[in-house]
């Protein structure tokens, strides 16, 4: 490996905030700047068309209605809240934190506090940003917030994640990454998009877009027919090459050779030739769809760059609450 490479393991390094910078309850609001309210625009803009919106789940664009952004405006703490609250009972916070780390995240979690930061991201990022943004967490997030049914899966994470072991609060993070981040859902026997870090970035969008397409045209998944039944016929055959795929980024992952998000797609891909797996049907695109399965999800490293492309499909809603309880429901009942 180069020496000038910079090493990524997987860890995000913890913010040192002097606490007389992070928000109060009485100073939450914040006076924008007209270049970030324009940043804001062009950011709504550029996702909010016709041909992206039809392929987000319906929960989505329900609470997109009932959140009522403003298209050229950032919206306050206190409209924020005054739409999600009554609704499902969770409160909005905004902090200096540009990435909170998961202990901190749960706690507030378990209060009913969404953390949204103070961070926009700038115009050389506006097609794909490194960390979550305060776009990422209103435009992606909080419109499920005005959902019962959203509410209750976020519910889970927190009590199993207070009394979870070290090792299972990484595959609970690793949950909550595959379904509330860059989770997929069926309805109407379609594709669509369930995670807020999809719905945010419009490269992710596009993307994971694309792939639903591609699907078709290259005669993986045939629409005509049940498309999660396929998807799962295709995860049974292809089984043994994912985790060899996901095995042979641990192994690299392990020896710090993960740098950046623009390697990590790269690394899979040399992996699959020295796999010997072809570049074809499941694996012939730029986002691998799989069903959503605990044990495959477990195995993942902490690289979450280099597995951003690989996505997991629930075949409803409710079959997501039952796989998330699976795991999450008997760490939380533990004395």
């Amino acid at each position: 490996m180069n020496k000038n490479q910079p090493i990524y393991t997987g860890d995000i390094v913890e913010e040192r905030l002097d606490p007389a910078r992070e928000y109060t309850a009485e100073n939450q609001e914040i006076i924008f700047s007209e270049e970030q309210h324009e940043i804001w625009a062009d950011l709504f803009a550029g996702i909010h068309q016709s041909y992206l919106m039809e392929h987000l789940c319906s929960e989505y664009l329900n609470g997109l209605k009932l959140l009522e952004l403003d298209p050229r405006r950032i919206p306050t703490v206190t409209h924020l809240n005054e739409r999600i609250q009554p609704r499902t009972g969770w409160h909005i916070e905004r902090t200096a934190v540009r990435y909170t780390l998961a202990d901190d995240w749960y706690a507030k979690f378990a209060k009913h506090i969404f953390l949204i930061t103070d961070y926009l991201r700038t115009r050389d990022q506006m097609e794909f940003t490194p960390e979550p943004d305060m776009f990422h967490d209103i435009f992606g997030h909080l419109p499920f917030l005005t959902q019962k049914f959203y509410a209750r899966i976020e519910d889970k994470f927190a009590p199993a994640y207070i009394k979870a072991t070290t090792a299972e609060r990484e595959v609970i993070k690793r949950l909550a990454w595959y379904s509330t981040e860059f989770g997929i859902v069926t309805e109407d026997n379609r594709f669509k998009v369930f995670g807020a870090g999809i719905i945010s970035g419009r490269r992710e969008l596009t993307h994971v877009v694309m792939e639903f397409y591609r699907l078709g045209k290259d005669n993986v998944i045939d629409y005509r027919g049940n498309v999660f039944e396929q998807l799962q016929d295709q995860f049974n055959t292809n089984k043994k090459n994912i985790h060899s795929i996901i095995d042979g980024v641990n192994e690299l992952h392990q020896k710090g050779q993960m740098s950046s998000q623009d390697q990590g797609w790269n690394v899979v891909l040399a992996l699959y030739d020295k796999l010997g797996i072809p570049r074809t049907g499941s694996f012939g695109g730029e986002v691998i769809l799989m069903p959503f399965d605990v044990e495959t999800i477990a195995r993942i490293p902490k690289t979450v760059y280099a597995f951003n492309p690989m996505l997991f499909v629930c075949e409803s809603l409710e079959q997501m609450d039952a796989l998330l309880d699976s795991y999450l429901k008997p760490i939380a009942l533990r004395e």
